[in-house]
């Protein structure tokens, strides 16, 4: 709706403004916390009772809502939760159970999660769709659910897997008791093969994070350009068949030595370029980007003799820099303070 034009004279001078008039101070902001950590543990529950029953949300998140649309934003609330409500019962064929539930949850959130004016004005950024995985809020209702995290990729997360058992973290880095970490390092895997190693004989259900990291492989043997033009092409094709599926890409690290490159500087050139575009692309929704910034090629103490693969050191710090990575996601997209 276009802004009101202020009531004023024909030569458009704003009026006279209005004395203050002295009341009581205002309210704490402590309602409006609790309110809107009843709407997330509704929803936290409408989701879960989605995913069970395979029905789509078609969940839309809004932008930040000023003051004035905040009655708005508590009538579309109530309605998005009614509507989404309607299908799971139609597609049950009758009342289910965990829907008095979340009836009982909005009843108790009181006046300030139902529909009180909507012809107030709406002054907030539009709507913005996003899959119901990357928005679930924190609550009790989630962590019943871990969240499942799949590490894929070549050697480097082969070897990472190896070490990670033997540390006081274990292969779930320090992390089951908000997520289940799965390990599928395949040691020379290149670009071609992450998709059959992801969905060739899969059973199992599709992750809520996927974490790649691959492409040191094909360095050297394709130009820096086609290599990222696929790695997007694939990460496309990865949210299409996992649609919610947060991907978190791990950089391309430097080697010591690239095998069979006739040029070192000239593959890091390339690698640098392929780990920028990447960069880009991601950020505009493919995933998030996790760099490596202190394992570097002057550092030998990180690598094997071979030049290729991390040592003990390396591993440790490429550890570290995963379990942060999906700390961070684990809060930012699932409200867990892990």
């Amino acid at each position: 709706m276009p802004p009101k034009k202020g009531v004023g004279n024909s030569k458009g001078k704003q009026p006279a403004k209005r004395p203050k008039v002295s009341g009581p101070p205002p309210d704490s902001s402590s309602d409006e916390e609790d309110s809107g950590s009843l709407r997330q543990e509704i929803l936290a529950k409408l989701a879960l009772l989605e995913r069970a029953k395979g029905v789509s949300s078609g969940q839309v998140v809004p932008g930040r809502a000023g003051r004035a649309s905040k009655k708005v934003s508590r009538a579309t609330f109530q309605r998005d939760v009614l509507t989404r409500l309607s299908v799971l019962e139609s597609s049950t064929g009758g009342e289910m159970s965990g829907a008095g539930v979340l009836q009982e949850d909005l009843d108790r959130a009181g006046p300030s999660a139902r529909a009180e004016d909507d012809t107030a004005e709406v002054s907030e950024v539009p709507p913005v769709a996003v899959a119901v995985d990357q928005v679930e809020p924190e609550g009790a209702v989630v962590r019943r659910g871990r969240c499942r995290i799949l590490i894929c990729g070549h050697s480097m997360v082969f070897w990472a897997a190896h070490q990670a058992k033997r540390t006081h973290l274990g292969s779930q880095l320090g992390l089951s008791r908000w997520a289940q970490i799965e390990w599928q390092g395949r040691r020379g895997l290149r670009w071609p093969g992450l998709l059959p190693l992801l969905f060739e004989g899969r059973s199992a259900p599709p992750p809520h994070f996927l974490v790649i990291h691959l492409g040191g492989n094909d360095l050297g043997w394709v130009k820096g350009k086609a290599l990222t033009l696929q790695a997007q092409a694939d990460l496309r094709f990865i949210l299409s068949r996992w649609p919610g599926v947060l991907i978190i890409y791990s950089a391309i690290l430097p080697r010591r030595v690239w095998k069979e490159a006739l040029d070192h500087d000239a593959v890091e050139r390339t690698r640098r370029k392929a780990n920028k575009a990447m960069f880009k692309a991601l950020g505009e929704g493919l995933g998030v980007y996790l760099p490596h910034p202190q394992i570097r090629d002057t550092y030998a103490d990180l690598f094997r003799g071979d030049g290729v693969h991390l040592s003990f050191k390396g591993n440790e710090i490429f550890l570290t820099d995963l379990r942060q990575g999906l700390r961070l996601a684990l809060q930012e997209m699932w409200g867990i303070r892990a």
